[in-house]
């Protein structure tokens, strides 16, 4: 956690001072922008769109953000879909989802992928000499099917990886309209992951600089690996504009100021706990702080953070992602076991908002955090443990209105 407990550690001692024991509310005005619609949505999507019907693009269209497959945006299948959304709702920001420091193995037919998934094919193809091979040979995969990219060349960040990529989205954004307004990066990382699930079938250990020393016992290796994520995100920034929306996930987008700075949001991954499970109460935290002024860099006139949790219909967590988006001035989406867009079930009608978010109580009794909106007010209390205690929106009789 490099910087998550000295950052947050500021958090809570203004928390703590401002609370006492069981002090009085205090209002945070750095959190929770007043210049949103609330709530706001976000569809995820991680899949192919081209067959849906008219009340699914309805629903889609509802929503102030879509990420959907960078691969499917730019398919000839897809702009019909892609144009009625934005017809719906000329506003809406539709993103590209693409990993980051990966490339999928492709499927046998090229033919197909020349004529639908053009994209597909000229990234593979792109990308081809920057494979990582172990050090017994073998092809590095990450997650199943996925080939990890090498982001060091010569004993220095690859700077013709950085170009491929960015030269190729900027190509494709030429030839195609536009058809994205930004793109989502899964994942950033201090480290390389390989998933438990194939772990076993990759033989060799990982040596991205071939000095003999793995990865995991090179720290200039390893700088060199969170170095290139920062300078791609700059080269983007820098090649397509500051109104080319970047969404981050993973942990340094959370904890790292110079990478946030070319971000523009963050995706927040089974919020609130997280992959590596934080708290409810340090979730919503850390939330409020990546969301205060100066840490990420707007676009268009506001961040782009999404609340987020596959596990949908568990523990309620989609309404706490929603309560959460409310608090903290971002956005929310649904799910229900998987990335893929069911339609919306939540229905709160909050109005704009009546001011920041205010937090009250302390850390080693109930902490309650809660904004006042048109039509009501949002609470969230958590007990001592960080656990969530409660998550409500109060709407107001008519008559206090």
């Amino acid at each position: 956690m490099h910087y998550w407990g000295c950052a947050l550690g500021v958090v809570l001692a203004a928390i703590i001072a401002s609370c006492g024991a069981e002090g009085p509310a205090d209002e945070l005005p750095t959190f929770g922008s007043t210049d949103l619609s609330y709530p706001s949505k976000s569809v995820i999507h991680w899949c192919a769109f081209a067959d849906w019907d008219d009340a699914k693009v309805r629903e889609a269209a509802e929503a102030d953000l879509i990420v959907f497959p960078i691969q499917d945006c730019y398919s000839p299948q897809s702009g019909g879909i892609l144009g009625e959304i934005r017809r719906l709702n000329p506003d809406v920001q539709i993103v590209g989802y693409i990993p980051l420091l990966g490339v999928y193995t492709l499927w046998p037919d090229t033919t197909y992928l020349k004529t639908t998934y053009p994209y597909t094919l000229d990234y593979y193809n792109a990308v081809r000499g920057d494979w990582v091979w172990t050090t017994a040979g073998d092809t590095l995969m990450i997650f199943p099917e996925l080939i990890s990219l090498n982001p060091i060349k010569n004993g220095a960040i690859n700077r013709d990886l950085i170009d491929t990529i960015v030269n190729l989205i900027a190509r494709y954004q030429a030839e195609t309209g536009n058809a994205v307004d930004g793109v989502m990066h899964d994942y950033f990382a201090y480290d390389i992951y390989i998933n438990p699930s194939i772990r076993d079938h990759v033989i060799g250990d990982v040596d991205l600089d071939g000095n003999g020393t793995t990865f995991e016992n090179d720290p200039g290796e390893r700088e060199l690996f969170i170095l290139w994520q920062q300078e791609y995100a700059k080269a983007i920034r820098e090649r397509l504009g500051d109104d080319f929306i970047q969404i981050g996930n993973g942990r340094p987008p959370e904890e790292m100021p110079g990478l946030a700075r070319y971000l523009n949001g963050i995706f927040y991954e089974l919020y609130p706990n997280f992959p590596w499970g934080k708290t409810d109460r340090d979730g919503l935290l850390r939330l409020l702080e990546n969301q205060s002024p100066g840490f990420l860099t707007p676009a268009k006139g506001r961040t782009w953070s999404i609340c987020t949790n596959e596990k949908g219909n568990a523990s309620s967590n989609n309404l706490f992602c929603l309560m959460s988006s409310l608090i903290a001035g971002c956005m929310y989406t649904e799910l229900a076991g998987s990335y893929l867009f069911n339609g919306w079930s939540l229905d709160i009608s909050t109005g704009a908002p009546q001011g920041a978010a205010v937090v009250a109580g302390s850390l080693d009794s109930t902490l309650t955090v809660s904004r006042k909106f048109e039509r009501g007010e949002v609470t969230i209390s958590f007990y001592p443990w960080g656990g969530r205690e409660g998550v409500a929106f109060e709407a107001l009789q008519s008559k206090d209105r």
